[in-house]
């Protein structure tokens, strides 16, 4: 389940997780919030609640991963920081001479779920999973994947998952610089491999991960880097000329990541022909 759906509103609740329970605070109540932690735990926090809503920034949430304190029945994964006010609930950017958007559906819920995600991915068991030895990329990209597999398992609809997808794309196509959260070329092949069935039928997120893991097509930063370069020069510069052979070896596969948002927003037929004059459709 997308945990802490019914509770959402409340000033905190604890947000159940595959192993132990995160608290989950509203920043406007902060103060009241981190009272709720076991001694063991509060102590790995900030003294001064005020600190953690500074280091927060102008972000809509923020995770902090705590060690298990040890307490009977209560092992805290984690504490879930959230500013409503600030979490996004449509997304839009500018191409082909028009600006497309996409609302978003349970915002805060799918934000929430993400940042959970960070907490299991930092706890996992998984043999590929050593958290001190992720990059920054692959922590984002895999609290997506547990985002969709908590979807998934909770049997909610698809249509969720593809949000996220068209999400992440419109969010780069906006500005290239939120490459370090730009999970598609993953997604892609977790939708491609998994129908949203069998990605369900996992009992739990290691188990996904060890299964999907060693097949997987990573990203190092050069090729991050490449990807950011043609976004900026597709996306991010109305005025200049159209070069479609700019970083043509990474054009086809570019163009099998986005279409399924430029189909979504655009229309199939629009959206070919986009991909098309961009030199994006491949062989």
């Amino acid at each position: 389940m997308i945990a802490g759906t019914l509770l959402i509103a409340s000033a905190w609740f604890w947000a159940p997780m595959p192993q132990g329970q995160a608290l989950v605070c509203q920043t406007s109540h902060i103060h009241e919030c981190l009272a709720q932690l076991p001694p063991e735990a509060r102590a790995q926090l900030p003294l001064n609640s005020q600190t953690l809503v500074s280091q927060m920034g102008r972000r809509g949430a923020m995770v902090r991963p705590l060690g298990d304190p040890g307490i009977t029945n209560l092992s805290v994964t984690g504490l879930v920081l959230l500013a409503e006010a600030r979490i996004p609930k449509s997304y839009s950017a500018l191409w082909n001479g028009q600006v497309y958007a996409l609302p978003i559906a349970q915002a805060k819920q799918m934000t929430l779920a993400h940042e959970l995600g960070h907490l299991e991915v930092s706890r996992s068991r998984s043999t590929y999973l050593q958290a001190d030895k992720l990059t920054p990329y692959q922590h984002e990209w895999l609290a997506d994947f547990y985002l969709l597999w908590s979807l998934a398992k909770a049997g909610r609809p698809e249509t969720l998952a593809w949000q996220q997808y068209h999400r992440r794309n419109l969010e780069v196509f906006e500005n290239v610089k939120a490459i370090s959260h730009w999970s598609t070329p993953m997604l892609s092949q977790l939708l491609t491999r998994y129908s949203w069935q069998a990605l369900g039928e996992f009992e739990d997120f290691d188990s996904l991960i060890d299964a999907i893991y060693p097949d997987l097509v990573q990203y190092d930063q050069e090729t991050l880097d490449e990807f950011a370069s043609l976004l900026h020069r597709v996306f991010g510069a109305a005025t200049q000329a159209k070069l479609p052979h700019y970083m043509f070896w990474r054009r086809p596969e570019m163009g099998v990541i986005i279409r399924p948002t430029l189909k979504h927003l655009m229309g199939e037929q629009a959206a070919d022909r986009w991909l098309t004059e961009q030199a994006m459709q491949g062989e």
